[in-house]
């Protein structure tokens, strides 16, 4: 049988951000996505695997004891902070009260997310610079 509490719950988890049915150009972005998109999608892909490699080159010789998983699949990277010994919690929080960057906390995902956070890669090279020296102000800071 019907229940109206769970249906008015499940309407607003829905409608809430207007997902819940495409506007007029949304149908057309969509089939020329899909149509047309293929050069676009490959340029983004190049353009996101080069931003893996530089956050891979950055940790390498910037921040070493920060370890790269790099995704195989997205543009989410995690970023194995266990060598500072603190919880990812409060690495995630003193990053972003002492640079502004907001990464993941990984402690969010269970498991042994407290060891990780996670980096959004899908931006503007210029974008990550700035994220990256951030990053590397607000881990240096925790040593002095």
């Amino acid at each position: 049988s019907e229940n109206p509490v769970l249906r008015h719950k499940i309407w607003r988890a829905v409608n809430t951000d207007e997902v819940g049915e495409p506007n007029a150009f949304a149908i057309a972005a969509t089939l020329a996505a899909f149509n047309e998109g293929t050069l676009w999608l490959d340029e983004l892909r190049e353009y996101v695997y080069k931003n893996m490699l530089k956050v891979k080159a950055f940790l390498e010789s910037e921040l070493p004891e920060v370890k790269l998983y790099p995704s195989e699949a997205t543009y989410l990277l995690w970023l194995d902070v266990s060598a500072y010994g603190l919880p990812s919690g409060r690495l995630w929080a003193h990053i972003r009260k002492t640079s502004g960057l907001f990464l993941s906390n990984g402690e969010i995902y269970g498991g042994n997310g407290r060891d990780f956070l996670r980096m959004n890669i899908a931006c503007p090279a210029s974008f990550l610079d700035d994220g990256l020296a951030r990053l590397k102000r607000s881990l240096d800071a925790l040593e002095d």
